[in-house]
């Protein structure tokens, strides 16, 4: 489903004007440099590697916002230097002429590396799909409106999961019942949904844009399912998504055309916007 259609442009070097799971905002400082083999990266600069590998892409304004504090000037030299170093790739989409980061197959590796034992957080690199950047980079904001309610209520993100992640261990099982007679493919179709803590809707197992795993405040594991809907979803898709049991957000700006292509008041009155 196409959910931006601007032609984009890589740049090499832009003038360009998070929080993140497992762990709680902190001012902006300035801390010593940290040796990482021939090059040094500070540990801001270390965690808005781990802000961009976890979402895959970002917008630079919607990090420089939640990483940098709304430090603009601090957001653009520590970009530029991961970009010089490698860790990093920019893209900018025209003609709004927002610029997106993702890392580079180099920093996917550090991230990587550094990971301690239990840590079950996927990070991605490359851009994917260069008509969803709007959409894909906007689960970052997302994730900002929810966790910091889950923070608000006292508990604790752990991990982040991206619906590429779910994709990736449902979808090789599902399609392996497609020899099975009916009621066993959809008896293991529901196994598979439990297993991945989803349900099957009208024969299909729906996916969420965005799963946060976190801990209460009572320190009870638990997960929201989030979907960030555009004006471009059809009335089944939508229905089928909060069936699910998925909480809905859009863009500010994309509520209006939503709720007027959907025309369903009872449908998408749950819509949250951001």
């Amino acid at each position: 489903m196409a959910r931006n259609r601007d032609d984009q442009r890589e740049t090499g070097q832009p003038q360009i004007p998070f929080t993140g799971p497992g762990e709680r905002h902190e001012a902006q400082r300035e801390p010593d440099r940290e040796p990482q083999g021939r090059y040094f990266l500070r540990d801001s600069e270390m965690r808005t590697l781990v802000d961009i590998g976890t979402f895959r892409t970002l917008a630079v304004n919607d990090l420089a916002k939640h990483r940098y504090a709304g430090n603009r000037a601090l957001a653009q030299a520590e970009v530029r230097n991961l970009v010089r170093e490698g860790f990093l790739r920019i893209r900018t989409l025209h003609p709004s002429k927002a610029v997106y980061a993702a890392l580079t197959r180099r920093g996917k590796e550090l991230l990587d590396r550094r990971k301690t034992q239990g840590d079950r957080q996927t990070y991605y690199a490359h851009f994917v799909k260069p008509r969803e950047l709007r959409h894909d980079a906007a689960i970052y904001r997302l994730y900002q409106e929810v966790a910091a309610r889950i923070a608000r209520e006292g508990g604790h993100v752990r991990r982040v999961v991206l619906d590429f992640e779910l994709k990736k261990s449902i979808n090789p099982k599902a399609a392996k019942l497609a020899s099975l007679p009916e009621a066993e493919r959809e008896k293991r179709r529901r196994q598979i949904a439990h297993d991945h803590g989803l349900t099957v809707v009208d024969g299909k197992i729906p996916l969420p844009d965005l799963r946060i795993e976190y801990e209460t405040a009572e320190r009870e594991q638990t997960k929201v399912d989030v979907e960030l809907a555009t004006s471009d979803y059809h009335r089944h898709s939508l229905a089928a998504k909060a069936r699910a049991g998925f909480s809905m957000y859009a863009l500010h700006e994309d509520v209006g055309p939503l709720r007027r292509a959907i025309d369903d008041p009872e449908l998408t009155k749950d819509i949250f916007s951001l």
